[in-house]
């Protein structure tokens, strides 16, 4: 028996070997290809003809918004016969459409038979006036593109970091005032530099503080509306009274609304209606709720509204106006019916030309694939389209030929890599290589996703670092750790309550979150300690469980802070909670800089270094061991005269409580608090990412959290925007996030191996 089973596995090892020496074969070819496509690339043919294929694109752009005017023309004429035709009502809509579509049509192939090969006379003066527009494109392309950088980063430092705008731009402060306090939050306002930036936030502050004083008002209003519902109870007194006479006996009822005179006029319109429903017998209107606990977007969207170009790049903008303008003369010159052109045709025509001889950069495959969209490679020879097309698939070519040999090392090396780190490890980690290729190949930022993995690592590390203990102490993957994210979400909201703001807020968060685990994992431990065996089953359970009577202690719990408490009923506590201008984002920019375009979320990696070295360091404690030993073999640890029910109960209570941290970095990191049933899931997702770095349920190590939060997070960043650019359309439905998401936790939990204790 053992023969054969030796022998299955020599076979399969030879057919390995063998795939991975096709592998080889075929990347080798495919390097060889992409560098034949580099060398291609500096040749002085190659260069000529891409020019031009640049020369034929920039004409067919012009002529194209021109025949398109002329298609457009000949439909409306069309049309305009056929209303003169004394039958045109007999006519089907149906009809009338496809008369005029084909009239549009033939126009349309004829005005392209006249303009698809315009006769160019000097064609030295045509290419010298698109290299010059080229040429300043270039160059204001690449400054605004720094300038938005830098815009950018101020924006999100503001939006992030400021929560009261009213004090930053009160009324009758002055410019220079309101930009002394957006200065105190980002300090590049202060560089000179940036001074052409200063106007465009100043109007942004103002704009926000208003915007943030009309949501007041409007929730005051609302609050005064409720008042008066909920503290007059006979409003047939009111019969009869209006204006004055009305606000007068209200004020006298409800003293509160003469504080408020500016909502005078909504609040009498309120009561009058009041007023004809008590009348007439019919219950009061009820209004309308103005939340739905929608989940917000975890990323700020930079507005660009406010942006303003600094002198030097005005400057290179007149310069571009100054070369569209001598080139738009060199192609008035060869097609002269561009001439007519005016208004919006005018400058349809040169944003398809800026898009032509500017697509971003002046990449050789950026270049290349711009003029083929305009059907450029119709001036070549089949041997010259032949050498610029495999020019451009050179960086296709070099990453198909890594992938090839990534996978050709892998499946020669299969035994010892599955041996050394594991088959899901290596799998998913072949994989996450394999989607920064594919950003590569769809011009995704890679740099800017790695920033991204980083910032999502600092959010979901906690949470996965708290299975560590429950699996080391013998209960399994902790489903039930919504228990601690839930104690979290208390703190959190406490600090609200009492309008805690920084670092002591989101220190009183950790810390009242974590006092409140404590007892709850206590009886929970207890719990799975009376159920071994079923531990998975019943954490699973109990966490489901006690996220849906959280459901109605987060209605009944006696909160009264505005700002957290539903407005209409004057109690019970929203679905969502803003954390900005209380802790949002504070771990994340703590000393967070750039590394190579990466940006570093420092405080948050060093909060969950910090977590990770103190669990590192628990576990090689006394108690830490015989956590282990109790997880591992509880008999031959119950041998050893420990205490195993005991062991059980120090790491769910270690686990419960690390959760409650771990909610509150995460809140923190998103820049919300959701409760109700936001909590439900992070236990599968804490649980896929430990399992793929490498943990089973049985044995779990620091380095798996690691390795395993970032690989998790890494497939799902990746995933989403390369699915977004390889989707028609754009915008990834949540379904298809679910499917990534869901997708990586099955590959998971089937691949973990289990770990039988024995």
């Amino acid at each position: 028996m053992s023969e054969r089973l030796e022998g299955k596995g020599a076979a399969k090892r030879g057919n390995r070997f063998y795939l991975s020496i096709v592998l080889f074969v075929l990347a080798g070819i495919l390097l060889i290809g992409a560098v034949a496509g580099y060398i291609l690339r500096g040749s002085a043919s190659t260069r000529a003809n891409l020019d031009k294929m640049r020369d034929s694109a920039v004409l067919h752009a012009a002529t194209e918004g021109l025949v398109e005017n002329i298609a457009q023309t000949a439909r409306a004429e069309k049309l305009k016969e056929l209303r003169a035709d004394k039958n045109f009502r007999k006519r089907g809509l149906d009809e009338v459409n496809s008369i005029c579509d084909e009239a549009m049509s033939a126009a349309r192939i004829e005005a392209e038979k006249l303009y698809s090969n315009p006769a160019v006379e000097d064609e030295a003066a045509l290419e010298s006036a698109i290299e010059g527009f080229e040429a300043v494109l270039a160059t204001s392309g690449k400054l605004e593109s720094a300038e938005r950088a830098v815009y950018s980063d101020i924006y999100l430092e503001l939006v992030e970091g400021i929560s009261d705008w009213t004090a930053v731009a009160a009324e009758g402060a002055d410019d220079d005032a309101v930009i002394s306090a957006l200065a105190e939050t980002s300090p590049a306002l202060k560089d000179e530099a940036n001074a052409h930036l200063r106007p465009g936030f100043v109007k942004l502050a103002r704009d926000m503080a208003a915007a943030q004083q009309a949501r007041q008002d409007a929730e005051l209003q609302e609050q005064l509306t409720t008042m008066m519902t909920g503290g007059i109870a006979d409003w047939s007194e009111y019969a009869g009274l209006q204006g004055d006479a009305l606000w007068e006996k209200l004020t006298a009822e409800l003293p509160e609304l003469a504080e408020n005179e500016r909502f005078k006029d909504a609040l009498l319109e309120k009561a009058a209606e009041y007023v004809a429903a008590a009348e007439s017998g019919e219950p009061l209107p009820e209004a309308q709720a103005s939340e739905e606990g929608v989940e917000p977007v975890s990323e700020t969207q930079v507005d660009y509204a406010y942006f303003a170009p600094s002198a030097e790049l005005a400057k290179e903008q007149q310069d571009n106006e100054e070369a569209f303008q001598a080139l738009d003369a060199q192609l008035v010159t060869i097609i002269p019916d561009l001439g007519s052109l005016t208004g919006k045709l005018q400058d349809t025509l040169r944003a398809d030309i800026e898009k032509v001889i500017w697509p971003g950069s002046l990449d050789f495959t950026a270049r290349y694939e711009a003029y083929m969209a305009q059907k450029a490679d119709r001036v070549l020879s089949g041997g010259a389209a032949n050498t610029l097309k495999l020019a451009s698939k050179a960086e296709a070519l070099l990453l198909g030929g890594i992938a090839l040999l990534l996978l050709a090392l892998v499946m020669l090396f299969w035994e010892t890599l599955t041996a050394r780190f594991g088959v899901p490890r290596t799998i998913i980690t072949l994989f996450f290589i394999y989607l920064c290729l594919l950003a590569e190949l769809y011009n995704i930022s890679v740099r800017m996703m790695l920033g991204n993995v980083l910032e999502r690592m600092t959010m979901y590390g906690v949470l996965v670092l708290a299975m560590m203990p429950g699996i080391q102490c013998g209960i399994g993957l902790n489903m039930g750790m919504t228990i601690g994210c839930i104690s979290g979400l208390m703190g959190i909201v406490l600090s609200l309550q009492f309008n805690m703001t920084g670092f002591l807020a989101m220190l009183f968060a950790c810390l009242s979150g974590a006092l409140i685990s404590l007892p709850l994992g206590w009886a929970y431990s207890k719990l799975l300690n009376r159920m071994k065996g079923n531990e998975m089953t019943i954490s699973t359970y109990v966490g489901f469980s006690f996220v849906s009577l959280m459901c109605i202690g987060w209605m009944m719990l006696p909160f009264n802070n505005p700002k957290i408490i539903w407005l209409l009923s004057g109690h019970g506590l929203r679905v969502t909670h803003s954390l900005l201008g209380s802790f949002a984002h504070l771990l994340d920019n703590f000393l967070a800089f750039k590394v190579l375009g990466i940006k570093v979320p420092t405080g948050g990696l060093l909060f969950l270094g910090v977590c990770c070295g103190i669990m590192w360091l628990f576990s090689r404690s006394r108690t830490g061991i015989a956590m282990t030993a109790a997880g591992s073999n509880p008999r031959f640890a119950e041998a050893s005269g420990i205490n195993v029910n005991r062991m059980r109960t120090v790491g769910t209570v270690l686990s419960t409580m690390i959760a409650a941290l771990g909610i509150v970095i995460y809140s923190q990191a998103f820049g919300y608090a959701q409760l109700y049933t936001a909590p439900r899931q992070l236990g599968f997702i804490a649980s896929s990412a430990i399992l793929i770095g490498g943990a089973t349920v049985s044995k779990a190590k620091v380095s798996h959290v690691l390795i395993g939060v970032f690989l998790f997070e890494g497939v799902l960043v990746f995933g989403q925007q390369i699915a977004n650019s390889v989707l028609s359309g754009g915008g990834l439905s949540e379904v298809m996030r679910i499917m990534i998401s869901n997708g990586i936790i099955l590959y998971a939990l089937t691949q973990s191996g289990g770990g039988r204790r024995e």
